[in-house]
């Protein structure tokens, strides 16, 4: 710093030292500019502080800091490129000692008439990134009512450049978090579908080898004891107890078959398919039940959808699967909504209700088999339906809120290849 006395050098020195440690001793970007800006404010005896930034995105000038007593409310502001001292600094990338703000034309009080701060004087430095004006810091107003001198400048000039940097640091570490954040959310979900078809295909795998010796023991003791049924009277003590292990031997058939099916959605014959033709199928199938429930349905199908890869058998059972749970959640009726659409090399499905809902602690684990919060069934009919969509490389999103609907998308690619699996 030329031409300063060994006092003020040593002053200069010593607040640009104890700024720089500040700046990095922390990768928090509000802290680093607060305690870099006291530190000028010090240096300069100045009222006020603010460092500004220019916005990539919109043109505009944001205060990333404003200390002083109205810093608050002008944190919320916005400033035009070339508006102002400071939008002037931005723009043309050079520094300004203003020793009397109203003989300065390009000084706006638009902030002084909203606040009733009153700005007397302040010195405006640019901010520099690889010779590219990305912003500035000011100072206002000296303490003792006299002009910023040059030491000042000085000083804000070096100052300048470490809070460029730390800036520009700043904002890299917030993409790389932001990257971070969605590498481990993508990361969890791939664990999470991995996780699922594994338990699916260890189910498979236990249903293939011991479905036939639980569906014959079930069937002969619902045999049996329907014949006793038969042989004893109404009026019997046994007659009743018959008809529990009756009912609870139907259960279990019904499991067995249910799981067995599940079990044989692990293949797949994927053919290509008119989509609109298979949705309007599909319509047909589950129309009658809607009407017997008193359930108004809404179609939102786009026309001449491109031909879809899929096991048509396959998806048509999914959307049954996924309306039979719509119906179930609408016991005194409702609305159904059904839309379909090309979306980014997907036909994208969407099943909407009006039904009670499902809990937000439930959803995580409801394409889990045997998790289901009804009184009768055996939770596989969202789990089937997850599967189905495996086989079409495709997703399955579910949200829902409890009394509030539930709304399944699902997320088919157009790019599948005709090909037999399993």
């Amino acid at each position: 710093m030329k031409g300063l006395s060994s006092d003020a050098d040593r002053r200069a020195l010593s607040a640009l030292l104890k700024s720089s440690a500040l700046i990095n001793s922390s990768l928090q970007i509000s802290d680093v500019l607060d305690s870099a800006m006291k530190v000028a404010e010090e240096f300069t005896e100045a009222e006020a502080s603010s460092v500004l930034e220019l916005d990539e995105e919109t043109g505009d000038i944001i205060f990333r800091l404003a200390r002083g007593k109205k810093g608050g409310f002008v944190r919320t502001k916005r400033l035009k490129l070339g508006e102002g001292i400071a939008g002037s600094v931005i723009q043309n990338g050079r520094p300004m000692i203003v020793e009397d703000v109203e003989k300065e034309r390009r000084f706006s009080n638009r902030f002084d008439k909203e606040t009733g701060f009153k700005t007397r004087s302040l010195i405006c430095v640019p901010l520099f990134i690889r010779e590219k004006t990305t912003g500035a810091l000011q100072v206002i107003n000296k303490k003792n009512g006299g002009p910023f001198t040059e030491e000042d400048l000085d000083l804000l000039t070096a100052l300048a450049q470490q809070i460029a940097v730390a800036l520009d640091n700043a904002k890299l570490y917030e993409r790389l978090e932001e990257n971070f954040k969605l590498t481990a959310e993508e990361l969890k979900a791939t664990q999470q579908k991995l996780i699922r078809s594994e338990r699916l295909a260890a189910l498979a795998n236990l249903v293939q080898g011991v479905s036939h010796e639980v569906r014959n023991p079930i069937m002969s003791i619902g045999g049996f004891a329907a014949r006793m049924k038969a042989g004893l009277g109404k009026k019997h003590k046994f007659h009743r107890y018959l008809d529990i292990i009756l009912q609870e031997t139907s259960k279990l058939e019904k499991l067995v078959k249910d799981v067995k099916e599940l079990a044989g959605m692990h293949t797949a014959y994927l053919q290509p398919a008119n989509m609109n033709n298979l949705l309007f199928t599909a319509i047909e199938n589950f129309s009658p039940a809607l009407s017997q429930k008193s359930i108004h349905l809404e179609t939102d199908i786009e026309e001449g959808l491109p031909p879809v890869t899929v096991d048509k058998a396959q998806i048509v059972r999914a959307l049954k699967n996924i309306v039979q749970n719509s119906v179930e959640a609408m016991p005194s009726g409702g609305t159904l909504k059904l839309r379909a659409r090309e979306v980014d090399s997907h036909i994208q499905i969407v099943i909407e209700d009006s039904g009670i809902g499902i809990d937000e602690y439930e959803l995580d684990s409801i394409l889990e088999p045997f998790v289901t919060s009804k009184t009768t069934g055996a939770g596989l009919g969202l789990t089937m339906v997850y599967q189905i969509v495996m086989n079409h490389q495709g997703e399955i999103d579910i949200k829902s809120r409890g009394g509030r609907g539930t709304k399944v998308t699902l997320d088919l690619p157009l790019n599948l290849q005709s090909q037999m699996e399993g």
